[in-house]
């Protein structure tokens, strides 16, 4: 028989263990409201009231941020028991005052009340207890978010042209996180990038949970938001999303393909619109320690009424190739912003929209893409001079993930990878280049601000390198120094074409596109490519951005002062493996 307390009140529903432990990572309150973490339970008993100081034979193995953040969250939640007292209320604010530039945005941007997204009003005491409770976790989360969030987005939109490309801002490297060219990504919500009236997410892993913390911290509660996801948390299994929340579940028909896109598209209250394509899934992990690239767009304003219908697009075919991609999807739900996009200018725009879709591709389809669409873009539109010399411009592949390529290195990277990316005006197959691939080395992963854990992002297998040893040889490692951000593990996917001196580059491709079949697809004979994954990125290519043939990536040293640096991820020269060095393996941690 259950026992009953001797106050009268029932007994409170033990939570659910996290099943990730010691190894959670999450960063939302609500998921402490929901899931005990016994390890931290204990570890704040041992800890001091206040300060964080870790016992000397704790086994770290999170972040110390998240871990610090955790360890907040608990105190709070024992502080306040079920409900918050007007004496942490007020203690709140106080911390507000501290920091003039949070408290200003708070007042101008961020009115809306910080209940949860999914809680419904409270109609008896101990709800209004626990929604109170709920507030107040919500309300140091905030704090903690936007304190971390304190610089101009829309002036460091601006400083980043004419590339606009940022790395995200890794949280165990202090130096990343006042970089101009570093992002976090409340900073994509940011309402002075525009007065945000609904978007689209498009991805492959959601943790709508988290996602919908970000939309409420930055001041955008219940604003229609479409989710095109693969996987998804328990709010969208279990249904339990908002009702401004539409959620469409992609699948490909390749069980070797992924829904592998990372891009969203904002539409603001004047009816203008802004593309921003990553690299980063839309779960906590992967905006903590780990590299991912962001690109954002100008902001698009809306055509005048009665324009025609091909009208607004830019020299690049930026908004034609972003509608034929939205229009592949032959989704219902995805209309409404086919036509926001269709009404909308995209003339400002001068990079390549680069896609992959499903499906085999032939004739006129085959340019449209994947690595048909990046060799057309190439061969029309890139410039080595002189021509005798592009065989000693290396193409560099950088990903998080490398594909199974066949027992030799011209079945697939050699071969039709290599031929794809060596296009350019007037050039022919005597200049063909040579292919250095970036992918972390165990100890590259082992060094790394997450130890092991770093590689829960890098899924490669021992048994599918097993197949395929001669890679070794084209392998470099993972190395970051100028960014900061060598212990960070790369997340990002990028291509680019680099000189011999290593001060320029011809191209560079930012995308979601690791280095597989699934995603470049497969071309056996030619003007025929079977792609199983979508993939998003842009292509970035000089005489569209700075009227030039190559882009710096050195200042000065003989390159023009007058272009800005692009922002190279990693450090140039490469360093290959040594004899002894062998790639991370997902099975480490399995």
């Amino acid at each position: 028989m259950m026992s009953s307390r001797s106050d009268g009140r029932s007994p409170k529903k033990a939570k659910l263990e996290c099943e990730y432990k010691d190894l959670c990572y999450r960063q939302n309150p609500q998921h402490f409201e929901e899931f005990s973490h016994a390890h931290l339970e204990e570890l704040v008993s041992k800890m001091p009231e206040n300060g964080f100081r870790l016992p000397p034979d704790y086994n770290q193995k999170i972040s110390r941020r998240i871990l610090e953040l955790q360890v907040n969250f608990i105190r709070n939640m024992k502080k306040s028991g079920s409900a918050t007292t007007s004496k942490q209320r007020n203690s709140v604010s106080s911390d507000k005052n501290e920091n003039n530039e949070v408290k200003q945005r708070n007042e101008n941007v961020r009115t809306q009340p910080s209940t949860s997204a999914s809680s419904s009003s409270p109609s008896t005491s101990k709800n209004k207890q626990q929604a109170s409770s709920n507030r107040q976790q919500e309300e140091n989360y905030r704090r903690i978010v936007l304190d971390r969030v304190n610089t101009n987005i829309a002036d460091k939109w601006k400083k980043a042209a004419p590339y606009h490309v940022f790395l995200s801002a890794i949280s165990d490297s202090a130096p990343t996180h006042n970089d101009p060219l570093s992002i976090q990504f409340p900073e994509l919500l940011d309402p002075r990038l525009g007065d945000l009236e609904s978007s689209i997410q498009i991805n492959f892993m959601v943790e709508a949970g988290w996602l919908l913390a970000q939309y409420c911290i930055m001041g955008h509660r219940d604003k229609p938001l479409t989710l095109l996801y693969e996987e998804g948390d328990h709010y969208i299994k279990d249904n339990v999303c908002p009702s401004y929340v539409k959620c469409v579940k992609v699948s490909c028909p390749s069980p070797f393909g992924k829904h592998h896109t990372k891009m969203m598209i904002m539409s603001y209250t004047d009816e203008s619109l802004r593309v921003i394509v990553t690299t980063g899934n839309l779960v906590e992990s992967d905006w903590d320690n780990r590299v991912q690239g962001v690109w954002i767009s100008p902001r698009c304003p809306r055509l005048p009424e009665k324009s025609d219908t091909a009208a607004g697009d830019s020299c690049t075919k930026f908004k034609t190739d972003l509608l034929d991609y939205l229009w592949s999807y032959r989704e219902s739900k995805l209309q409404e912003w086919i036509g926001k996009v269709s009404r909308t200018d995209f003339s400002s725009v001068k990079v390549f929209f680069v896609a992959s879709t499903p499906g085999v591709h032939t004739g006129p389809d085959y340019v449209k893409w994947s690595q048909g669409k990046v060799s057309t873009i190439l061969k029309n539109h890139t410039t080595i001079n002189p021509t005798s010399d592009a065989h000693k411009w290396p193409i560099i592949a950088q990903s998080s993930s490398l594909g199974s390529f066949g027992p030799q290195p011209t079945d697939w990277l050699c071969g039709q990878i290599t031929n794809s990316l060596s296009g350019g005006v007037n050039l022919g197959l005597l200049s063909k280049p040579s292919i250095k691939v970036i992918y972390p080395s165990f100890e590259n992963v082992s060094q790394s601000y997450d130890s092991l854990l770093g590689g829960g992002c890098l899924p490669y297998m021992k048994k599918i390198h097993d197949k395929q040893p001669w890679l070794n040889k084209y392998l470099c490692q993972w190395k970051s120094d100028h960014q900061h951000r060598t212990r960070s593990m790369p997340h990002i996917k990028t291509y680019c074409r680099v000189s011999p001196c290593q001060k320029r580059i011809a191209w560079f491709y930012l995308t979601s596109a690791n280095l597989s079949k699934a995603a470049w697809g497969n071309s056996k004979s030619p003007m025929k490519n079977y792609t199983m994954s979508y993939e998003a990125g842009i292509m970035f290519i000089p005489k569209f951005l700075v009227e030039e043939d190559y882009f710096p990536i050195k200042a000065g040293e003989g390159c023009d002062t007058k272009i800005p640096v692009f922002p190279m991820p990693y450090d140039l020269p490469l360093v290959p493996y040594k004899s002894t060095d062998i790639p991370w393996f997902m099975d480490n941690l399995l």
